[in-house]
């Protein structure tokens, strides 16, 4: 499995914790995550929110790149792309990049 860092951002007006709007289908997605993981065998190893910088990131393990686009679109989760902007990487953990070093 491979680890992928979800990371959003969004702009203070359209902030969940200032916009009625988007704070219910923050509530949603976030709800949504567990089940959508499931179905495309995703584990949600964590997820933070550094508020004052209006930035999200997720981190989960996947069996690909295709598995975690495909869950990203999925009906529950597409609306958090209206609000945010999303970089999606690739990651190891540092154990096994000294393996690589190595």
């Amino acid at each position: 499995m491979t680890h992928f860092v979800m990371i959003s951002r969004h702009t203070a007006e359209s902030c969940p914790m200032n916009n009625g709007k988007t704070r219910q289908i923050a509530i949603e997605a976030i709800a949504a995550l567990p089940e959508a993981a499931k179905k495309y065998g995703i584990e949600i190893v964590g997820s933070w929110s550094v508020t004052p910088e209006h930035l999200t990131v997720h981190v989960f393990e996947a069996v690909n790149l295709d598995t975690i686009l495909k869950f990203s679109m999925e009906p529950s989760l597409l609306k958090w792309w209206s609000f945010n902007t999303s970089e999606l990487k690739a990651a190891t953990t540092l154990d096994e990049a000294v393996k690589l070093l190595q």
